[in-house]
């Protein structure tokens, strides 16, 4: 490393033009100087060491979370499926059922902790997220749970499914955006898009959670152990706890990010389309009401399980890709500030929007290390 009374040695990045030290990947922009690569596909913004094309909870929803200390959340949500397995096996499938719809809250909760993304107003974040969230998805699911079971018993097919497969979902995806909404008004200073990502996906997830609780209440309030098919009661929890979970995660954070996304970036030109706001509302709520006839046309669980799996995996692919694009745009308004350890690879390198080195953006770096950068600086 260059000695810092001298400053770094300088090269010209052939993409944005500016004058950036030499590594590789651009300080300023973020291309990837050795493969003359602006979209660098090759190297996720929030983790390097993935290709944006990469199947991962971890780094898809915990973007802030630094490569290195996502052991312990990997770790957690594997035993976490593993001990829903087990008590599955066991035909505990009361306490395998809180176990299953339990696990990515609580992870989601502790990644809020872990990267302080709610800087210093914690519980106005987790109040206007998950408990929001969670209040909506109680009184969601006992109203509309009660009108579609008076629907069914009527034999009124069509007016069924309207409601199962149209206004069900369309109205879930709407109250998984109040929590996130009331941020974007009243805070104004949560601006960056992995902001409003973050906040989204914890929404999702305590309307999820509580609406989870209350239609398996009967189950829950029953014996301890029970009878019926380990498998079936697998493949169901998995359904519910991970797939169900991850969707509305990943929809309502889409719809979060480019809302984010518009508010720090005012360019009318130059932007994705698979970033807009249009864009994203059409993808979640599509989703969700292409799901919603899905579940009332299909009785085959092996056939649900499937296309769930699939709708997950795509969304998750997508939401790395807008949360790629996002970070990328941020990279606009940072000069070269001191020498620092970048918080992915931990190389001591000038401070900017990008490490020169990794390429990880600094904006997905937790909240903290960047208030403490901004101090020494």
């Amino acid at each position: 490393m260059t000695d810092q009374a001298e400053g770094p040695s300088l090269v010209t990045c052939p993409h944005c033009g500016s004058s950036v030290p030499s590594g590789d990947f651009c300080g300023h922009c973020g291309a990837h100087l050795t493969i003359g690569s602006t979209r660098r596909t090759n190297a996720y913004t929030a983790v390097p060491a993935e290709r944006v094309a990469h199947l991962s909870i971890i780094s898809t929803l915990f973007p802030a979370l630094p490569h290195r200390r996502s052991g312990p959340f990997r770790v957690a949500l594997v035993a976490g499926g593993a001990v829903v397995v087990m008590l599955a096996a066991l035909h505990l499938f009361a306490p395998a059922t809180a176990a299953a719809v339990f696990v990515l809250p609580v992870l989601y909760l502790l990644y809020l902790y872990e990267v302080e993304i709610y800087e210093d107003e914690p519980w106005l974040v987790v109040g206007a997220t998950m408990v929001i969230g969670a209040v909506l998805g109680i009184v969601f699911t006992s109203v509309t749970g009660g009108a579609l079971a008076q629907l069914i018993l009527t034999g009124d097919r069509d007016a069924s499914f309207g409601l199962a497969a149209v206004a069900i979902p369309v109205l879930a995806q709407a109250l998984m955006l109040g929590g996130p909404l009331l941020l974007y008004i009243i805070r104004g200073r949560f601006r960056e898009p992995l902001d409003g990502l973050t906040f989204g996906a914890a929404s999702a997830l305590g309307f999820t959670l509580a609406s989870s609780l209350t239609a398996f209440w009967p189950l829950l309030a029953g014996p301890l152990v029970a009878a019926g098919s380990p498998l079936d009661w697998g493949l169901r929890l998995t359904r519910a706890g991970l797939f169900v979970s991850l969707i509305n995660a990943c929809t309502t954070a889409l719809v979060t990010a480019a809302l984010w996304l518009h508010r720090y970036d005012r360019r009318q030109a130059g932007r994705r389309w698979h970033s807009s706001i249009l864009f994203a509302l059409v993808v979640a709520f599509g989703v969700q009401i292409a799901l919603g006839v899905m579940a009332f046309l299909v009785d085959d669980l092996i056939v649900d399980f499937v296309i769930l799996a699939a709708t997950t995996a795509v969304l998750l692919l997508y939401v790395r890709l807008v949360i790629h694009d996002a970070l990328l745009v941020e990279g606009v308004e940072h000069e070269i500030g001191l020498d620092a350890p970048c918080p992915e690879c931990h190389r001591v390198v000038p401070t900017m929007a990008f490490c020169p080195s990794c390429g990880a953006a600094r904006a997905a770096a937790p909240k903290q290390h960047r208030i403490r950068l901004a101090g020494g600086v």
